[in-house]
């Protein structure tokens, strides 16, 4: 069994984790533009959907990190 502390833990390293990964996919987005790649093109297209998967992802567990924590903090 978990104990609030661990689920805690797990949940920012999960955030941090797919913080790189979002950033990565923002970079991604930086060099297609820079490179002059057609903003209608099936690979930027394709760029801007991992994005936006990867960005909504990670809204969503800060989300329920934040709601963990603030959980956490009122049981104390």
């Amino acid at each position: 069994m978990y104990t609030e502390k661990d689920l805690l833990l797990q949940s920012a390293a999960r955030l941090y984790t797919l913080g790189v990964d979002v950033e990565g996919a923002r970079e991604e987005l930086r060099q297609l533009v820079a490179e002059k790649v057609p903003y209608h093109s099936p690979q930027m297209l394709a760029a801007l959907k991992n994005f936006e998967e990867l960005n909504a992802q990670w809204k969503n567990l800060e989300y329920e990190y934040l709601k963990l924590r603030s959980e956490s903090v009122k049981n104390k």
